[in-house]
């Protein structure tokens, strides 16, 4: 990655490796004695050879499967669908049986909230339901939130548009929901509730499950996977779980806080409580 891409709120990367080199090095020892440790406990979540074998999938098939499912599906889900359905047929075993639907609240960036971007949710799931090695499920998911935040997406292109027709690209430079989504909103001149962003977001599982399966095919074809990013890239760096994107919502525009936000109950309150005629309490 660039210097200037690691450099972020007046700190360059040089700079920062200058006067935290003690901080940096623990952080190493610690990521090494943690390897080390699940090494030795063989920290594998699932026997998948046995219920969750992978065989070699078509990653045009995959993405189109998941491009469809996400009008009932949303995000994640549609991810997990596309990559479940075709896994279910070509390997069997305990695929035939996978609730899909079991991770379809990571849709919106966690229920909504705009966190990490569904999709990446939806395919670390299946990433790591596939892979008995969990630093190769890692070594896979730091390299799909890298193509997810540096790409232009999306690229995929449907035979025919499930739900609009869209003209524009984004560079998201994060894998997180609300910047990735408003800033090709903002390109497009896309509102959110629009099939316009939905057609987007729609094609963006397509991409994601194909990169998904290029990964998978290449570890299954090798028996390895070779990183093509340092996994905890920005921990070095940074000296914390991080992104290089501060400014996107620490800047002269975040918005401003309510001091209080009506819940559920509140608002339930307020409708069943009748209004004086006079307008006064």
């Amino acid at each position: 990655m660039e210097e200037n891409q690691v450099a972020d709120c007046g700190v360059s990367r040089r700079s920062f490796l200058t006067t935290s080199g003690k901080l940096l090095a623990g952080a190493a020892i610690a990521s090494s004695v943690l390897a080390a440790k699940a090494d030795k406990a063989h920290a594998y979540p699932v026997n998948n050879k046995e219920h969750y074998d992978y065989v070699p999938l078509d990653p045009a098939k995959v993405g189109q499967i998941a491009y469809e499912n996400y009008a009932k599906r949303w995000c994640a889900s549609s991810v997990i669908a596309g990559l479940v359905s075709e896994l279910a047929v070509k390997a069997g075993g305990s695929w035939k049986t996978f609730p899909i639907d079991a991770m379809r609240w990571a849709h919106g960036g966690f229920a909504g909230w705009g966190a990490l971007c569904g999709t990446l949710t939806g395919a670390g799931t299946i990433i790591g339901f596939c892979t008995p090695d969990t630093d190769i499920a890692e070594a896979m998911c730091n390299d799909l939130a890298f193509f997810y935040s540096y790409t232009d997406l999306p690229a995929y292109t449907p035979a025919k548009n499930l739900l609009a027709d869209i003209n524009h690209k984004t560079i998201s430079s994060t894998p997180i929901c609300h910047i990735s989504v408003g800033r090709w909103m903002r390109a497009e001149g896309a509102e959110f509730l629009s099939k316009e962003r939905a057609e987007r977001c729609a094609r963006v599982a397509a991409d994601i499950a194909i990169e998904t399966v290029a990964m998978l095919n290449a570890w299954k074809k090798d028996g390895k996977y070779t990183p093509k990013h340092q996994p905890l890239f920005n921990v070095l760096a940074n000296g914390i779980t991080s992104q290089n994107n501060c400014m996107d919502c620490h800047g002269q525009h975040v918005p401003a806080a309510e001091a209080t936000y009506p819940t559920i109950k509140t608002t339930e309150a307020a409708k069943c409580s009748p209004t004086p005629k006079d307008g006064k309490e």
